[in-house]
């Protein structure tokens, strides 16, 4: 088969559906041809147009509701990425030995923050962990890490001393969403004596939240020092 000749895939018709927006031949708020007029137009089966929307659906470009069609999105929401990553392997990946100290390790009720945040019921105990991760022997990031033990009870049987919160979550729990802050803090004491640093340093802190479906997963802040750098894709 030549090139010319090569089925369309999802990505192809997701270009194309892209171009006639950027081109204005679909204007911001314009109900664009349904799926089976787009595969005709395409010369492709519906099922592929079905995923290119749905993709575009997922970036902000497009709205998608049923029954009603398909719009251009008045104001496109340009989303990011960004993936969970293993902190051991971010360690790895720059050459240096990596380690980790667990710190503390409770089975508890949480406070009522914690528990409206996570959505757990009233008495019900979840997992707290905080957690020191090294870089060259080297303090690198401290975690402190709730997870809801109601939605992934297996990992009361793992040993954490052995393997990291981080590590094992990602490796074994699915996550559908999330929410992702970043943001400047000073060192409050603990966080300080974990990471050897000054009371009131200048840190950087991120609180990631994932859920399965409905259930939450788990909510965890990490502290990161000075010259840490996050990359996301847009």
């Amino acid at each position: 088969m030549t090139t010319s000749q090569r089925a369309h895939t999802w990505q192809d018709i997701q270009d194309r559906i892209r171009a006639n927006i950027q081109q204005r031949v679909w204007l911001p708020g314009e109900l664009i041809p349904g799926e089976v007029a787009l595969a005709e137009q395409f010369g492709c089966a519906r099922t592929t147009v079905n995923r290119a929307l749905r993709e575009l659906a997922s970036t902000g470009i497009i709205d998608r509701k049923r029954k009603a069609g398909t719009r251009v999105a008045l104001q496109p929401i340009r989303r990011v990425s960004a993936s969970i990553p293993v902190i051991r392997t971010q360690v790895e990946a720059q050459q240096l030995s990596y380690s980790f100290k667990l710190i503390k390790y409770q089975l508890v009720v949480p406070p009522d923050n914690i528990k409206q945040l996570l959505q757990i019921k009233a008495n019900c105990k979840s997992l707290h962990v905080h957690t020191v991760h090294f870089s060259d022997n080297a303090p690198f990031i401290y975690e402190d890490r709730w997870v809801n033990t109601q939605t992934i009870g297996d990992i009361k049987k793992v040993d954490l001393n052995e393997i990291s919160a981080n590590e094992w979550l990602v490796q074994h729990v699915p996550f559908t969403k999330g929410e992702f802050v970043v943001e400047a803090c000073l060192a409050k004491a603990s966080v300080a004596k974990a990471l050897q640093v000054d009371v009131k340093t200048p840190l950087l802190r991120s609180t990631r939240t994932t859920w399965l479906e409905k259930e939450s997963v788990t909510m965890v802040k990490l502290h990161y020092l000075p010259g840490h750098q996050m990359r996301f894709e847009i």
